[in-house]
């Protein structure tokens, strides 16, 4: 059954019925920005930014279903009161993830900026993610700390379709602690451009990544599979594209 915890978003988002929430057409990619909104030096048009202050999600879209929650929390925040908490367990049909409004079409480059605070890890062999990219409807790059041993990993669908491994901080991410993330991803097949920032220090860069795609449709935060555990507090949520 799916839920939405923050009910201030319902009429906004779509109609909870009978346990459901259900939405209407996919959104356009219109800038959102709830007060105060972060700010960034990346260039290109702003899709949204939110401190979550509000009190509502500022245009990311949820998905949740079974034991998995996204809801705007007061427990934890990286800046002001507020954040949005993604909860997710290993029960059937656990899932939780938020969404940009679809990019125009032919959109080439999204940067994704924002703080994340993993205090849950998940089964080890899995991961917690960042920031999710999406061709259509196909994962093509992203970012997660590896349940493991804590490692930040970046992942590239080939123009293959076979998934593609980098190895960027070996050591262990600290659970309980607020990072900075942030990723270019330019979408240009055997060209695309993939940059990678985590607390400030450029963990990847390259203008040469072999990558399905060559354009863009969303940024995802969280997964899209049921039975990924793991409980990330997200705040400060700048994205662009261009």
């Amino acid at each position: 059954m799916r839920k939405l915890r923050t009910l201030s978003m319902v009429g906004t988002l779509g109609m909870l019925v009978a346990g459901s929430l259900v939405f209407g057409p996919a959104q356009a990619a219109t800038a959102a920005t709830c007060s105060p909104a972060p700010t960034n030096s990346y260039p290109g048009t702003v899709v949204l930014a939110t401190s979550f202050e509000a009190g509502g999600f500022c245009g990311l879209i949820p998905k949740v279903s079974g034991t998995g929650t996204a809801t705007i929390s007061s427990s934890r925040a990286h800046t002001g009161t507020h954040s949005t908490k993604l909860h997710v367990t290993t029960d059937s049909g656990s899932l939780a993830n938020l969404s940009s409004p679809t990019f125009p079409s032919g959109t080439k480059t999204s940067y994704a900026d924002g703080w994340f605070n993993i205090t849950v890890a998940g089964v080890s062999g899995n991961d917690v993610p960042y920031f999710r990219f999406f061709s259509g409807s196909t994962r093509v790059a992203d970012i997660y700390r590896y349940n493991s041993n804590g490692q930040l990993w970046l992942r590239v669908t080939s123009p293959s379709g076979t998934f593609v491994y980098t190895k960027l901080v070996a050591g262990n991410i600290p659970l309980n602690v607020w990072h900075h993330v942030s990723m270019r991803v330019t979408a240009n097949g055997s060209s695309s451009t993939i940059k990678v920032w985590f607390n400030g220090v450029e963990r990847y860069s390259s203008t040469s990544v072999k990558m399905l795609g060559t354009s863009l449709s969303k940024v995802q935060l969280g997964a899209e599979h049921n039975r990924q555990k793991g409980d990330e507090y997200i705040d400060d949520v700048v994205i662009k594209r261009s």
